[in-house]
């Protein structure tokens, strides 16, 4: 356990020179214009690749087509061109295969709410999909993970509500895309994150004791989100999941969040490949989305029984993902 929660601080209290001057400004005035074209040339390409604000991606050719024959209710040819477009590195088909995936028979428009997502027994199949947009800055992406992380995940290890595993990774990811939203929104969501940290750090995860005179509340070392009482109900949160959350949210705040615009700069404004971006390389390595097949065929196995499996939403003790990523289909 780590530091103490705000409650219980407060309780502890230059006519040679002009010619050649002329003649280097004639050379330089040269170079100058040399580069002003160049420097609109990139803008120019940069400004086609870029064609939308941070956490957007441009549609490539595969993404296109699949959604001609997704419009022409040829949802099974819309899924094989987006398998391609995965395959190449295209997001917006990652997005667009997931949520195929996800809600194959019921093909409503918009469908990512907690509603549709909830119990769903697709999620655990594609939510390793979803975690390659999202390391790469597709706020398509981000929200259908907030969404699926707020709405499972409640374990009741005490008769009071229980606790959410996955919250300390929805709030990790919603602080993200706040980056990308304008002022209010921004405001809106520091707002949140503040009144959430206060509220947590009123009472224990787990007993839900009050932080008071007695009783001195301190937050975990790692996500700096849950507090407790005591090391008895620190272990108790620990070992009922939060250690694979916590490990998971590590990862994340050292392979990821000092990297992410880079990430996505790389991506859509210089068009470089995933594979040639190292940090992107390294993440995926991390968090185990490289992972070779042979290592969860059969929990992939297990899976295809389309039975709800919320445990494997859940990270490994490691924080590593127990499903590894694409390409592969379902």
């Amino acid at each position: 356990m780590g530091k103490k929660s705000k409650a219980s601080r407060n309780k502890v209290t230059v006519a040679g020179a002009a010619a050649a001057a002329a003649t280097a400004a004639t050379a330089t005035a040269t170079a100058t214009a040399t580069v002003a074209t160049t420097a609109a040339c990139t803008a120019e390409t940069v400004e086609t690749r870029n064609t939308a604000r941070r956490g957007q991606f441009p549609r490539s050719t595969f993404a296109i087509k699949a959604e001609s024959f997704f419009l022409k209710g040829n949802h099974a040819k819309a899924k094989k061109i987006c398998l391609q477009g995965v395959k190449s590195g295209c997001v917006p088909c990652m997005n667009a295969y997931g949520a195929q995936i996800l809600f194959e028979g019921n093909p409503e428009e918009n469908p990512i709410d907690e509603k549709r997502v909830k119990d769903n027994p697709r999620l655990h199949l594609v939510m390793p999909l979803f975690l390659e947009g999202a390391i790469r800055g597709s706020a398509e992406a981000i929200n259908t993970i907030v969404v699926a992380y707020l709405s499972h995940g409640y374990r009741d290890i005490t008769a009071w509500d229980g606790f959410s595993s996955y919250e300390p990774i929805a709030y990790y990811w919603l602080q993200y895309t706040g980056k990308n939203a304008d002022r209010e929104h921004r405001v809106q969501i520091r707002k949140g994150k503040e009144m959430t940290r206060e509220e947590k750090g009123r009472w224990c995860s787990v007993c839900h004791k009050q932080d008071s005179d007695t009783v001195t509340l301190r937050k975990c070392d790692g996500c700096k989100f849950y507090y407790y009482c005591s090391t008895e109900c620190q272990k108790l949160q620990w070992h009922a999941g939060h250690a694979s959350v916590c490990r998971h949210l590590g990862l994340l705040k050292k392979y990821h969040k000092p990297f992410a615009k880079k990430i996505w700069t790389d991506l859509v404004v210089h068009g470089i490949a995933p594979t040639d971006i190292p940090e992107l390389v390294e993440l995926r390595h991390r968090l185990g989305l490289s992972r070779p097949h042979a290592d969860y065929q059969e929990l992939l196995d297990e899976a295809q029984s389309l039975r709800p499996q919320a445990d494997y939403l859940l990270p490994r003790k490691d924080g590593t993902v127990q499903i590894g990523s694409f390409p592969r289909p379902i």
